[in-house]
């Protein structure tokens, strides 16, 4: 919407399947709304955000044996009005509000069904309907039981990525852009990158002989965070590794069992709030994103901890994920290696010099002004402008 366009509408509705006020990303675009003057109403699951000016609808959750007999055995459709559209509350459900919006921004495609039959009576004409895919939906899940019990399901509702109640789109990469393009037949989505706040601090000094390496983040079996583990066999004893991760027991314990080898020289820490990561995070040196492509997200991934770290002031070392390593050279701030094994990952980092690692750290410093979500709103609400033919 133009800036002549937001000072006139100002009632938006922000729409997540998440847990709203944990979810870094829709709080941000919550912000940039209510920073130009828009009230703004929510509806996702859990508490309301902080600092929300308008009102906040919750979305319980059904149980879990309900949500899986539903995904084994009903219809997608009727399936989707058990598990979660009889689960808004009224009057958002109906869509019968007693003021339309001027902006309704869904997060994902979870409550997209719902949003098509009801976004006549939610969107005020003249109005935007848009979507933050944030990932790309196709590959945001897998696994055995996924595919037995809710590929099915998941795959009836990407069919509403391209519905005509949709105005405009956002995601988070190029790359992931052009997947929702080429596979759905929409205009390429508009990039809206995860870029935290800025955080006014300097570079940690560089000790040539303590190099500090970090990751984190989620305990994903995705992720191959055991490349990270096992680069310490090749990598000289400069190098220390943090591991800050967010996972339960089942997910944590394969990989200290792995680290347990390498004893002080791997180091698991607490995670911290989102809000307190750039922070914390300083005294590092360098923050390790290896992610081999497994999926198109992660192929494409351009994750909040890649700006975080930036805000951090760490060098970033990342493989060769097109979206990371186009801004590494780009801002000359890390190292980009040369093939996904451990091996590649531990030559790389050998090779890297007190004075390149301050270099890199301050590369980070200048990038910082610029990779923050004080500059990253223009993009948003450039978002919202539906793309001219």
């Amino acid at each position: 919407m133009s800036a002549e366009g937001r000072v006139g509408a100002r009632r938006a509705l922000v729409v997540s399947d998440s847990p709203i006020a944990r979810d870094p990303r829709v709080l941000r675009q919550i912000s940039w709304l209510s920073e130009q003057g828009w009230r703004v109403d929510t509806l996702g699951r859990g508490e309301s955000p902080d600092a929300l000016d308008g009102a906040h609808t919750a979305i319980p959750r059904r149980g879990a044996l309900v949500r899986a007999l539903g995904y084994l055995f009903l219809p997608s459709a009727l399936t989707y009005r058990l598990v979660t559209e009889s689960t808004i509350p009224e009057p958002l459900r109906s869509g019968n509000v007693a003021a339309r919006y001027d902006l309704v921004l869904l997060n994902e495609i979870e409550l997209l069904p719902w949003f098509d039959t009801v976004s006549s009576n939610l969107v005020e004409a003249g109005g935007t309907a848009h979507l933050d895919l944030h990932e790309y939906a196709p590959s945001q899940r897998g696994g055995l039981a996924y595919r037995l019990i809710f590929k099915r399901f998941r795959d009836w509702m990407t069919a509403y990525i391209s519905s005509p109640q949709i105005h405009t789109r956002s995601t988070v990469a190029r790359g992931i852009a052009k997947l929702y393009q080429e596979n759905f037949g929409i205009d390429e989505p508009r990039i809206v990158r995860s870029c935290p706040d800025f955080v006014n601090q300097q570079p940690s000094a560089v000790l040539p002989e303590r190099i500090r390496l970090v990751h984190h983040g989620v305990a994903s079996g995705t992720r191959s965070l055991n490349l990270l583990i096992e680069a310490m066999e090749t990598l000289d004893s400069r190098f220390s590794l943090d591991l800050m991760l967010v996972g339960n027991d089942e997910a944590l314990a394969p990989l200290k069992r792995q680290a347990e080898q390498f004893g002080s020289r791997v180091t698991f820490r607490e995670p911290v709030a989102v809000r307190d990561i750039a922070t914390a995070i300083n005294r590092y040196d360098m923050e390790l994103i290896f992610f081999p492509p497994v999926n198109e997200n992660l192929r494409f991934a351009l994750p909040n901890k890649f700006f975080e770290a930036v805000q951090g002031r760490l060098a970033i070392v990342t493989g060769e994920s097109p979206e990371m390593a186009a801004l590494v050279t780009e801002h000359a701030n890390g190292v980009v290696v040369d093939g996904w094994t451990a091996e590649a990952l531990a030559l790389a980092l050998n090779g890297v010099t007190a004075e390149s690692l301050a270099s890199m750290k301050l590369a980070s410093d200048v990038a910082a002004v610029e990779l923050c979500s004080e500059h990253e709103g223009a993009r948003f609400f450039d978002a919202l402008e539906p793309t001219a033919h």
